[in-house]
């Protein structure tokens, strides 16, 4: 396939095979579909669907947690489009492109990602490229997430005007339980909202 030839290509001319920008064309799928309030609906009912087949006996139990949970959903939901609605146009960048169902969902504008190997630090061509795409972009924020390591972050916006925050698309702080799901949608609202306010 061609965007396979195209990287294996890229992989050969380009040291830093794993450090190359992903403009926001998306190419590929992105298997984060659960960032998505609507996906996470249709994820619970299939659920419940399957559980009650399993367990015929206790299918309406499943069907009802199922009920109330996409009610929770649709709460999470809209309270996180109330907080992004004042900020959903200002530009960002992401370190990993996992977020393209909750921009879609949510309407909020992020300009491009940078795909950084978790093995290794960036090189100074690298960094300099990638701070060249924050100023170019017009970015307000670049959002790392957890398992980048703050010194590089810092490094990337040193002597810009582009602020940075967090994001986590698996809620790793978050409780398990009920409401992880919804919190997530919160948390992920809150800290887009916090960083481009």
């Amino acid at each position: 396939d061609k965007d396979h030839d195209d990287h294996d290509h890229a992989a050969k001319e380009h040291e830093h095979e794993h450090e190359h920008e992903h403009e926001h064309g998306h190419h590929g799928e992105d298997p984060h579909l659960w960032l998505s309030p609507d996906n996470a609906k249709v994820l619970l009912k299939a659920i419940a669907a399957t559980l009650g087949r399993v367990d015929p006996e206790r299918a309406a139990a499943y069907q009802a947690n199922a009920a109330r949970a996409a009610t929770a959903v649709d709460a999470a939901a809209a309270e996180t489009a109330r907080v992004l609605a004042p900020v959903h146009d200002r530009p960002y960048i992401v370190f990993h492109d996992a977020y393209q169902y909750f921009e879609r969902h949510f309407g909020t504008h992020a300009v491009g990602s940078v795909s950084l190997s978790d093995a290794r630090r960036p090189g100074a061509r690298r960094v300099r490229e990638i701070r060249e795409k924050l100023i170019e972009s017009g970015a307000a924020c670049l959002f790392a997430e957890p398992q980048f390591d703050d010194r590089l972050v810092h490094t990337l916006v040193e002597g810009t005007d582009v602020r940075t925050g967090v994001l986590d698309p698996l809620g790793s702080h978050i409780d398990l339980g009920p409401g992880h799901y919804p919190a997530l949608l919160r948390d992920l609202g809150k800290a887009l909202a916090a960083c481009l306010g």
